[in-house]
């Protein structure tokens, strides 16, 4: 890029010493050599050109690449994050935001360029002349002084802006998620009107940016055309006083009108430069507000799941309730659970909001993660990457684009290879049914969030992916509650099946006897059923420990809170 600014810069010098070598003195010789020559120079700023934006227009998509995905790998990484994020917001951030702040490439090869362009038709200038090169070296940089001071503020109100675009992103994504529920309430009138004022903000605001940047492109107009007219004065001057040939004043007046285009370019990035800062600030201000989390290199040593003064929080006191254990009532409760490797365990909770904090710590999610140990270790010191040793599958049911295959393993390549799925998993999961009803089987076509599929199609494949995984513990959240009675108790029956004895490899006859633990959060009579124990865990934080059988005879709590 810069052999291509300060060839831009040599074409009226070169034009200008044809002038005095064969254009006044009428040699053709000298002609042809400098036709030659001005050839020359053209091809060697084409090429320049050609691959010095190829390389910038690549380092700028490379940049905008990594960065889409060093924001996207926040929540996937950061359970404290995940639990927080907007889906809107970090796309925003991956998107719009990337894409502006590695704008700043851009602005090094063509910015940097001009500003070396600059100083190599300086230097001519003032070998030239250097009452002429003195206007240039003075007359320049206040130009370039006078553009730079708006920039603070260019900068200010593209962050401005940029986090307005990020609001109407995260509200966009808010009613996109719910657009069923608006509809069938009626309220899609309200979910415009509130998008439409978030739009509108960032209308706004995009408005003062670009009127800022206007401003500051005018002002780089303006001082290069006073420039321009002191530098064409002065060498008119030195034209008449003799003391510049006719060559050198062409030379001369074609420079200064190259001016025009490296301040134009500088003064454009200024103003680009001012708005990929804002848009970098969001960034850097998302990725420094990642808390630092406890997280190691500990791998669970067995199957087995304890909990350890949970606190579910200030609860009221209980009346006329049956406890024979856990938090005394009216206070905060905490919650204490031991799953021996290899049970089947079914976790009854009155109050979802104690579920939740139940599931959030055993998903090292919160602070509460380091009253969980998994095989032994606290969970918030065991590796991140733990899909082998423990899974806990929430109630909310997330598809992604591609197969079912790949909604299931996970794998994209997997689906492409073609191998199947464990079919003791699809039918453990009540997903065999729908897949034999399917016309492409496990390849069929899943739309993004699984629109195309039934809540109990989508339900059943979530299971399927679960249980496929294959957890030492696994950790379920009413992963039935959208299917019939029927299907229901099946799909208990084949879980606490699969979970429970050995299951035959999809690769050659090896038998994988490993121990599984398993605990549903439920209040499935199916899943109860089947269990090993039944924790129930009443409204105030105490907790009653049995079997479905006995908990039903014994307690009319229990009884009222798993009644369908």
């Amino acid at each position: 890029m810069t052999l291509w600014q300060v060839c831009e810069a040599f074409v009226p010098i070169a034009i200008g010493i044809m002038v005095d070598v064969a254009i006044v003195p009428l040699d053709g010789v000298a002609m042809v050599l400098s036709l030659v020559g001005i050839g020359v120079l053209f091809t060697v700023l084409s090429l320049g050109y050609r691959f010095g934006a190829r390389l910038a227009n690549t380092a700028l998509q490379q940049e905008a690449h990594a960065l889409r995905v060093e924001v996207a790998e926040v929540p996937l990484t950061s359970g404290a994050v995940a639990a927080r994020s907007n889906a809107g917001e970090v796309l925003s951030l991956s998107s719009a935001d990337a894409d502006v702040t590695s704008l700043v490439f851009r602005q090094i090869a063509a910015g940097g360029s001009a500003v070396i362009g600059l100083v190599a038709v300086s230097v001519y200038l003032l070998a030239t002349d250097v009452a002429v090169g003195i206007v240039v070296l003075v007359g320049v940089p206040i130009s370039l002084l006078l553009v730079a001071l708006p920039a603070r503020s260019i900068s200010r109100h593209s962050t401005v802006q940029q986090d307005a675009i990020g609001l109407a992103s995260r509200r966009a994504g808010d009613i996109l998620a719910g657009l069923r529920v608006l509809s069938a309430g009626g309220g899609e009138r309200w979910a415009s009107a509130h998008y439409r004022e978030a739009s509108q903000r960032a209308g706004r605001a995009g408005a003062v940016t670009a009127e800022r940047s206007g401003r500051l492109e005018a002002i780089g107009t303006f001082g290069t055309a006073v420039v321009l007219a002191l530098v064409l004065l002065v060498a008119g001057q030195r034209v008449l006083s003799g003391d510049l040939s006719l060559g050198a004043l062409v030379s001369v007046v074609g420079v200064a009108v190259f001016f025009q285009e490296p301040v134009r370019t500088i003064t454009a990035m200024v103003g680009t430069f001012a708005r990929s800062h804002g848009a970098a600030r969001r960034i850097a201000a998302f990725l420094n507000a990642v808390p630092a989390e406890q997280t190691g290199e500990q791998v669970p040593e067995s199957a087995g799941l304890r909990i350890t003064g949970l606190a579910l929080g200030t609860v009221p006191a209980a009346t006329g309730q049956e406890h024979d254990g856990g938090a005394r009532p009216g206070c905060g409760a905490r919650l204490d659970l031991d799953v021996p490797p290899g049970r089947f365990l079914a976790l009854v909770v009155e109050d979802p909001v104690h579920a939740g904090r139940i599931l959030e710590a055993v998903d090292g999610l919160g602070d509460s993660a380091g009253t969980v140990l998994i095989g032994g270790h606290p969970r918030s010191l065991l590796t991140p990457r733990l899909a082998a040793h423990l899974v806990v599958a929430p109630h909310r049911v997330d598809l992604f684009s591609g197969t079912v295959r790949s909604n299931i393993v996970l794998h994209h390549e997997d689906a492409e290879s073609g191998r199947d799925v464990d079919p003791e998993v699809l039918a453990a999961a009540g997903a065999a049914e729908i897949i034999g009803h399917l016309t492409d089987g496990l390849g069929h076509r899943v739309d993004e969030g699984g629109r195309n599929l039934s809540g109990g199609q989508r339900q059943r494949i979530a299971l399927a992916r679960a249980l496929h995984a294959d957890p030492a513990v696994l950790v379920l959240h009413e992963p039935t509650s959208a299917v019939d009675a029927v299907t229901e108790y099946q799909i208990a029956q084949g879980v606490k099946s699969l979970r429970s004895g050995a299951r035959g490899s999809t690769v050659g006859d090896a038998v994988d006897t490993a121990v599984r633990t398993t605990v549903v959060v439920t209040s499935s009579p199916a899943f109860l059923a089947v269990a090993d124990t039944v924790v129930h865990v009443h409204r105030d934080g105490t907790s009653t420990t049995g079997t479905h059988q006995s908990l039903s005879e014994s307690s009319d709590a229990y009884r009222t809170a798993v009644a369908r």
